[in-house]
């Protein structure tokens, strides 16, 4: 009766090898499935160099595989219209997150806070701060990707 092995790093070596064994040679039964052989040694017969060139290897043929289309309708065009522009409403005074929510529900897309507070510069929770600035002027229409600064204190 043979031994049975326990020891997981050899067990895993042994797993390994036999699945690169069968990867590589499932590769190439993949491979001369599809029409692909190996390359046939070519002899070369000294000749003058103008002399053609002749092989010994066997003609083979050309395989062609069509390829079908991805899909019949055609690809959407890249984005070539402008942005939406939507008129910026007056965020200022409000919480930070609600004013947030707002600009994105308009759908702008690029939106960051700034600290006007000398000890807490970051803006971490929006929640917990009140826009005193917003760097797009209250009634102004711009364009949706446009960056909107809104500069916060968590003073109030």
């Amino acid at each position: 009766m043979p031994k049975k092995v326990t020891n997981p790093l050899v067990v895993g070596l042994i797993a390994g090898s036999v699945a690169l064994l069968i990867g590589c040679c499932g590769g190439v039964a993949i491979g001369r499935s599809m029409g692909e052989s190996d390359p046939a040694p070519t002899a070369i017969a000294s000749a003058p160099a103008d002399a053609p060139r002749t092989t010994n290897a066997p003609s083979t043929p050309s395989v062609s595989a069509e390829i079908p289309a991805a899909s019949s309708t055609p690809a959407a065009p890249l984005s070539s219209t402008a942005p939406e522009t939507v008129a910026m409403p007056n965020v200022v005074g409000q919480n930070a997150a609600v004013a947030a929510d707002q600009l994105r529900d308009l759908g702008f897309t690029k939106i960051q806070y700034g600290s006007q507070d000398e000890h807490d510069t970051v803006v971490l929770l929006a929640s917990n701060w009140t826009v005193t600035k917003q760097s797009t002027k209250a009634g102004s229409k711009v364009p949706t990707d446009t960056l909107i600064v809104l500069t916060c204190t968590k003073q109030r």
